[in-house]
């Protein structure tokens, strides 16, 4: 009996080693995961993985068709409008082109209602759809807006650009029909800030008809106005010095600006720059005439340089410039 008892104490003492030692040796549970998903697990090696997420285009940035007809890796490279104006007090024109730039192109085509110029902006509108929906519809109804749109001058920098940006879009997709496009941003700037021209100004600051360039008396007192795109004139250079000149009116941001010639100091004439918030390209010139040449009204604008001349957005050619006629829509 003795022996006994001390055999089964033995036995229930190993008890649960062998108990451990068979669970060592059985496969790990599977709770949780269906048997392909684990069988497929078990043979690579690695643990199943989320499914993956779509990624989202952050706002503002160009977004093409995002459907069965979006873009593959080979598909051809458009171009959209490139930056323009950013700033709160930019120019009505300067807000439209924002929207057109983020492809906000229904607010676009509601800003527009009623407007004199609405038809620029409703075929950007109607490309901006287009692009983003790739229907052969909207592609019609782009080409339709484009075709009815008047022709742009280039003194309206802003329209100007969307009118050839809208033109040329719809002609890469008469050239690729059914092809969705890859879009990326434009390159450059909109309406590069740039000094173009001086014109002699009356006492109303209207331009006075006369010369074929910028002259007053050697006395000085002649008020000028600065012609191009600019946004905040700094500093005025003569000859690239800076100088310390009377302004006529206010320097608003967007808005024209004026000077008063200083007398000639002996010299015949001097060459004019400016100062932005970023570089400004031209220089103009200023020519000093004696009282006996410039008894006649002097005028007319003489510009020095290469870049031909423009206006803001919304403006009009000159003699006539409207408010805004020598603003820049370039980022400030």
């Amino acid at each position: 009996m003795k022996c006994h008892s001390r055999s089964h104490i033995i036995g229930l003492a190993l008890l649960p080693v062998l108990v451990l030692g068979l669970s060592a040796c059985l496969p790990p549970s599977s709770d949780g995961l269906s048997p392909d998903t684990t069988a497929s697990s078990s043979r690579s090696g690695t643990m199943p993985q989320p499914a993956s997420t779509v990624a989202v285009p952050t706002a503002g940035q160009p977004a093409g068709p995002a459907g069965p007809g979006a873009p593959q890796a080979e598909a051809p490279v458009v171009r959209w409008v490139p930056i323009g104006p950013v700033g709160p007090n930019d120019p009505t024109s300067g807000q439209r082109y924002l929207l057109l730039q983020q492809f906000q192109c229904d607010a676009l085509a509601q800003s527009v209602e009623g407007a004199e110029d609405a038809a620029v902006w409703l075929a950007g509108a109607a490309v901006c759809r287009a692009l983003q929906s790739g229907s052969e519809q909207e592609w019609q109804q782009a080409s339709n807006a484009v075709a009815a749109t008047p022709r742009i001058p280039q003194t309206q920098c802003l329209e100007s650009r969307v009118a050839a940006t809208s033109a040329s879009l719809v002609a890469q997709h008469r050239s690729n029909p059914g092809v969705a496009f890859k879009v990326e941003p434009g390159q450059g700037e909109a309406c590069p800030r740039q000094l173009v021209g001086l014109t002699v100004v009356d006492q109303d600051l209207k331009p006075v008809p006369g010369t074929s360039r910028a002259s007053g008396p050697r006395t000085g007192g002649t008020v000028v106005r600065l012609d191009g795109y600019y946004v905040r004139v700094g500093d005025v250079l003569f000859d690239g010095a800076v100088a310390d000149v009377e302004f006529v009116g206010g320097r608003d941001d967007y808005g024209i600006v004026y000077l008063r010639m200083p007398p000639a100091n002996g010299r015949d004439s001097v060459r004019i720059s400016i100062t932005d918030t970023v570089d400004v390209a031209g220089t103009v010139t200023f020519f000093y005439e004696n009282s006996s040449t410039s008894s006649s009204s002097p005028g007319a604008s003489e510009t020095a340089g290469t870049v031909p001349p423009t206006s803001p957005p919304g403006s009009t050619t000159t003699p006539a410039p409207t408010p805004n006629a020598a603003s820049s829509t370039a980022a400030p």
